[in-house]
């Protein structure tokens, strides 16, 4: 049925069921004038013309809303210039190619490079030929269902990029300004917690195994000790440079939330001192920790799999959970969120709470004091403890 020609009406536009993909029913008796129907199932007037000899597709309306005989005396109208009462609307794939030029392009590398992977595998395909002020939040629910059932975690981002595209085109003026975006207020898929942290023996267990690789030239193991003093993540760690390690502090260049600083402790500047003993061609500009010509990353992680096994530890655990360890350990320590989240480098504290997880005991501890604190307030520790007295008759002889 896809670019059917024939006498449209309405009985057969009524008829016209969606397909997997987008089709158009062609009319014959007006030249230019088609019945768009989309998977979601909206079905779309629109006339094609050539403008400066590229073809261009402008909307008239929709079906039922508008039929067949009014369809064609718009078509009529608009073809004559009668254009007043109809919105040129840019397509979707047209919208995407500004809103990269004039939002995308400040991002950073790997920032754009996961935007574009969301808007060529998840955007385009779904929306690209559609005009964006025909877009409904039918189409945009449908979509993002369909996309959650494999991937929940990627449909919330591709959702949150397709909301600020549409927001923009408003403020571009590619939107009238009573348009309502329809991928605002669609309830996000919820997020499953994952990730863990290491348990007070485990990490006794995981540090002496870093140490005595560490002590023997393994820069992959040294990246891996950083990582778990300093609660940095990954890219941080393997990009840093020696002139940026500072006596009291890391100055990463470059972050995922920016360039920012990261205090350390006592252990951490330790660490550092003593691994840049050790290492006696180390000079301001180099990085800290060099693999050669291996890809540092996968070495990172080979070694990580062989210190994970040797010390025993869970074999689901990630190099990203010693990021979580690192928060973990800091709040049942006592440290606010505000603090941790200052020290992790999160722009909201909403993150650095997914990261805080509790060990039982900390939990055991908290009930036991705020139990405590209760039972001050309904019984004063002054008589807590104390038996309860009766009193006595005394007894006396008739004066």
């Amino acid at each position: 049925m896809a670019n059917l020609k024939t006498q449209l009406t309405d009985a057969i536009c009524s008829r016209a069921r969606p397909g997997a993909r987008e089709y158009a029913l062609r009319d014959e008796r007006q030249a230019c004038l088609s019945l768009r129907v989309r998977p979601s199932g909206t079905k779309t007037w629109e006339v094609r013309e050539r403008s400066n000899g590229l073809p261009v597709r402008s909307t008239l309306g929709t079906f039922p809303a508008m039929g067949v005989k009014a369809a064609r005396m718009a078509a009529v109208a608009f073809l004559a210039g009668d254009r007043k009462p109809v919105r040129r609307s840019v397509t979707f794939r047209e919208l995407c190619a500004q809103h990269e030029l004039r939002h995308a392009a400040n991002l950073k590398p790997s920032g754009l490079r996961t935007y574009r992977t969301y808007v060529r595998l998840q955007l385009l395909p779904a929306f690209g030929s559609c005009p964006i002020d025909t877009i409904t939040r039918r189409d945009v629910v449908c979509w993002f269902e369909r996309y959650g059932m494999t991937s929940p975690g990627g449909a919330n981002r591709a959702l949150g990029i397709l909301s600020h595209m549409l927001t923009s085109a408003q403020r571009w003026d590619m939107l009238p300004p009573d348009w309502s975006n329809p991928a605002v207020g669609i309830r996000l898929n919820r997020r499953r917690a994952i990730g863990t942290f290491l348990s007070r023996a485990q990490m006794a267990r995981l540090g002496g195994v870093l140490t005595r690789r560490s002590n023997i030239g393994c820069p992959a193991a040294g990246v891996l000790e950083a990582l778990l003093l300093t609660g940095c993540r990954v890219g941080e760690i393997l990009s840093l440079r020696w002139e940026d390690v500072r006596p009291d502090r890391l100055r990463l260049r470059d972050s995922k939330t920016g360039a920012r600083d990261v205090p350390m402790g006592t252990a951490a500047r330790r660490f550092f001192t003593s691994y840049r003993r050790r290492r006696t061609a180390a000079r301001g500009r180099h990085k800290v920790f060099q693999f050669g010509e291996a890809v540092p990353y996968e070495r990172v992680r080979t070694v990580w799999l062989s210190v994970r096994k040797e010390a025993h530890l869970p074999g689901t655990l990630r190099i990203h959970d010693l990021r979580h360890s690192f928060a973990s350990h800091a709040i049942m320590a006592g440290e606010s969120l505000f603090t941790v989240s200052r020290l992790l480098g999160h722009k909201r504290i909403q993150t650095t709470a997914r990261y805080a997880h509790l060990a039982d005991n900390t939990l055991r501890a908290s009930a036991e004091r705020i139990g405590m604190l209760i039972l001050d307030q309904v019984e004063p520790p002054t008589r807590r403890g104390k038996e309860p007295t009766t009193p006595t008759k005394t007894g006396g002889g008739a004066s």
